[in-house]
């Protein structure tokens, strides 16, 4: 009797395990979502997440994503590689052999998540915002986790040689030109990339968790906890605190780290429950002071433009004479508003100067004279039709041509620069991000 009543205790539990995962696995092979406003996402078991079209700024333009569906705004914290959006009509599909494939409304395909097994059972988002796909025998065969966007969430880990990458934008989800990289010598770095061969560029945040002469010391890990701390876990089991002790506010918070779009990595948290209107606030953030943060590339602020802090966050504004190429992306690059000449007609006496105080683009000069005078500075650039900006500081002038990188602004030293336009266009007026001189 016994013998016959071993395997059906074992069916039955074995039954009852299935039916646990059947019901936790909400996402049959097969389901699917159409880009529409009134089509309800895929929703975790506590209705914290949502898997699904977020449509942007009223537009016929949604975004596959992953977000906080209880927060007001919707805060996303997932979307694929790129940001790739769509428009109505679109549709996201949990295929067998496939996985998760976007298609448009013509039905080509924009995006999956480029997984090749014939297994796939079924798809769950989870209560920790991990959208997964598992297979018949339930192992997770792909998780949103492993392929992360701008952002982490406590639960989460980041390995050797994975990134963060931030968008372009608020408003922008197309891959912008900051990185959150840990390397494989144990380091987390931050670092701007060359957007046309996505290779990195010079880092402006390092951890300092290397150790050249014990690799157990060196960093393998980016853990972010389920208390809400974040750490990179040395490989001899040490811990490097990221999120600073005794940091954590008390009571239940959503928690969140996120590579933004103005170069700084946050935590950041939002009440659970709150009383009152609620906003997501500042646990830390790095690097300090970003805009004197060495070379970033073109700059934390883009080719042309010019940084200051606003607290501990970039405030990018184009000078006089120059103006956003893109109006939504006020860290981006600026244009000069108008046009330079360097032919047989060039003549010093048809330029002036526009004069900007404790402005600097380090680094961005071809030649260095010194010592000289302020005068002779500006008579320099003015009769050298390649010389674009003259910058005037302890007695040198350094003489710059477009584009200009690192743009920086301070009252700490005093420096002058002189942006060189053509009289008879008149000076450039001054367009609605221009840096308001200091008295």
């Amino acid at each position: 009797m016994a013998v016959v009543l071993l395997p059906l205790i074992f069916l039955i539990t074995f039954l009852g395990f299935v039916a646990a995962q059947q019901t936790n696995c909400s996402v049959s092979v097969g389901a699917s979502l159409t880009a529409n406003p009134d089509v309800r996402p895929w929703l975790s078991s506590s209705g914290e997440f949502a898997f699904g079209f977020q449509q942007l700024q009223g537009n016929d333009s949604f975004l596959l994503s992953i977000w906080y569906d209880k927060i007001p705004d919707k805060t996303i914290i997932w979307y694929p590689e790129g940001g790739p959006t769509v428009h109505t009509g679109s549709k996201i599909e949990l295929t067998n052999g496939r996985g998760l494939v976007l298609r448009d409304p013509q039905g080509r395909e924009v995006w999956s998540t480029s997984i090749s097994v014939s297994d796939i059972a079924c798809g769950l988002m989870n209560d920790t915002g991990n959208f997964v796909i598992l297979g018949n025998n339930s192992r997770k065969i792909w998780e949103s986790f492993k392929f992360p966007a701008d952002t982490m969430l406590p639960t989460q880990i980041m390995e050797i040689s994975r990134d963060l990458n931030a968008k372009k934008s608020k408003i922008n989800f197309s891959r912008g030109k900051f990185q959150l990289r840990l390397l494989p010598d144990g380091n987390l770095v931050l670092n701007t990339r060359d957007i046309f061969s996505n290779s990195p560029l010079d880092a402006y945040y390092i951890s300092g968790t290397r150790d050249a002469d014990n690799s157990t010391n060196s960093g393998y890990q980016l853990i972010f906890d389920t208390a809400g701390y974040l750490y990179i876990l040395r490989r001899n089991g040490e811990r490097y605190d990221l999120t600073p002790r005794d940091a954590l506010p008390s009571g239940d918070y959503y928690h969140r780290a996120t590579l933004d779009p103005d170069g700084l990595f946050t935590q950041y948290y939002y009440p659970k429950n709150p009383t009152g209107k609620a906003s997501w606030a500042v646990i830390w953030s790095v690097p300090k002071e970003i805009c004197f943060s060495g070379s970033i590339g073109s700059g934390a602020c883009g080719l042309n433009n010019v940084c200051s802090l606003d607290g501990n966050r970039p405030k990018c504004e184009c000078p006089q004479g120059f103006s956003l190429l893109d109006s939504n992306d006020p860290n981006g690059d600026c244009n000069r508003d108008f046009t330079p000449r360097c032919d047989e007609g060039y003549a010093g006496d048809l330029f002036d100067f526009i004069e900007l105080n404790n402005t600097d683009w380090p680094g961005s000069d071809y030649a260095h004279i010194r010592p000289t005078n302020e005068q002779s500075c500006k008579i320099s650039c003015k009769e050298d039709c390649f010389c674009a900006v003259a910058i005037f500081r302890d007695n040198q002038c350094w003489k710059k041509a477009l584009p200009l990188s690192n743009g920086k602004k301070t009252s700490s030293e005093y420096v002058k620069a002189f942006l060189k336009y053509q009289k008879e266009e008149s000076p450039p007026r001054c367009p609605p991000q221009i840096l308001k001189e200091k008295d």
